[in-house]
């Protein structure tokens, strides 16, 4: 029995620490991996590539951005042009005269540009009323030169706007150049009157020219190439572009054709509309007349009627011989007798200059 006992306990104690191993064993073999916390400066190791990357990538976007944005306002700049009605400015000289910028019409084929230039009285009374009195002197970029310009000036009659065409066989860039008027007549007049008996010539007004474009020293010694302002004519320029230009249905032969185009035509068709516009206002004017007699019909004291009724016979009698003056003035054009060298006569001859920019201050 005892021998019994002990062998049982043998046993057990034999499981237990076999038991025992057994946890040990697991205990050892299973990996516990540590935490492991990444340095700051490692991680900025590994992100400063892709930031530097990225910001690389972002200059040249911006980069060619902005080239673009420079190249389109240089075009924009390059293809600008004076709009109607705009004074056109002194290049030099003084002068109280003023000359506006009119229609301008480009011929169907695109090869002839015609610019109305409107006096106004002063210039009418101060410039020459003959086309052939003028100088004209043409600034144009090294990407526009313009070789085969062919350049007039001409007046549509003695009281009226100067016509400037300019025509290039193989037709016009989308860019602008810049056309400079004196008048000779005018400078005949300012030498008469210089009384230090100095002259000013035609070479000095393209040195004085060359000059300003040159953006030449203003205390050039030279007298040659400067004189004193008070000597120096008054010198129109006009920034003109043929593409910001009316595009005309035909083309043109003659000056009969040019003036029908850039007078004629136009002011036919916007007196026409001031006609239709007063027609429309008189017919309404007239169903009121009716609606006011109508009421004085069923109620003579209708004060608003007995006030209104008067008031409106009287404007309408005013647009009724507006409508005939106008109508008038639209068959007299019309019916208008044009020579075909009206413009006669002009001046044919220029001096061209080139030029890096138009974009030029005169000083």
């Amino acid at each position: 029995m005892y021998t019994l006992i002990n062998w049982l306990r043998e046993r057990i104690n034999k499981n237990k620490e076999t038991k025992s191993d057994k946890v040990k064993n697991t205990k050892k073999t299973k990996f516990y991996r540590p935490k492991y916390k990444v340095p700051a400066d490692v991680k900025l190791h590994w992100i400063m590539p892709i930031i530097f990357a990225v910001s690389v990538l972002l200059i040249l976007i911006s980069g060619i951005k902005i080239h673009k944005n420079i190249a389109v306002y240089k075009a924009k700049v390059l293809a600008s042009s004076m709009s109607y009605g705009s004074e056109l400015p002194l290049w030099g000289g003084t002068t109280n005269a003023k000359l506006t910028l009119g229609n301008t019409v480009l011929s169907k084929d695109g090869k002839t540009l015609a610019v109305e230039v409107k006096y106004d009285d002063i210039a009418r009374n101060t410039l020459s009323s003959f086309g052939k009195n003028y100088r004209l002197r043409l600034v144009v970029t090294d990407k526009n030169k313009m070789p085969d310009a062919v350049i007039k000036y001409g007046m549509f009659s003695t009281d009226g706007s100067g016509v400037l065409t300019v025509h290039s066989k193989h037709g016009f860039k989308n860019q602008a150049f810049i056309v400079m008027l004196v008048d000779r007549g005018y400078l005949v007049s300012t030498n008469a009157l210089t009384t230090d008996g100095d002259t000013y010539t035609d070479d000095d007004l393209d040195k004085s020219i060359t000059a300003q474009l040159a953006d030449a020293d203003a205390n050039d010694n030279s007298s040659s190439s400067k004189k004193d302002d008070k000597n120096v004519p008054p010198i129109f320029y006009m920034r003109l572009n043929a593409h910001n230009a009316r595009r005309s249905k035909t083309n043109w032969s003659n000056d009969r054709e040019i003036v029908r185009s850039l007078f004629i035509d136009r002011n036919i068709k916007e007196k026409q509309k001031d006609i239709n516009k007063n027609l429309k206002k008189i017919e309404q004017g007239n169903n009121t007349i009716k609606e006011m007699e109508q009421r004085l019909k069923e109620n003579p004291d209708d004060q608003t009627a007995q006030k209104q009724l008067p008031i409106l016979k009287n404007s309408v009698s005013t647009l009724q011989a507006a409508v005939d003056s106008q109508q008038k003035s639209v068959d007299k054009l019309k019916n208008s007798v044009i020579r075909k060298n009206i413009l006669e006569p002009k001046e044919i001859t220029y001096k061209r200059y080139l030029v890096d920019t138009l974009d030029i201050k005169r000083r």
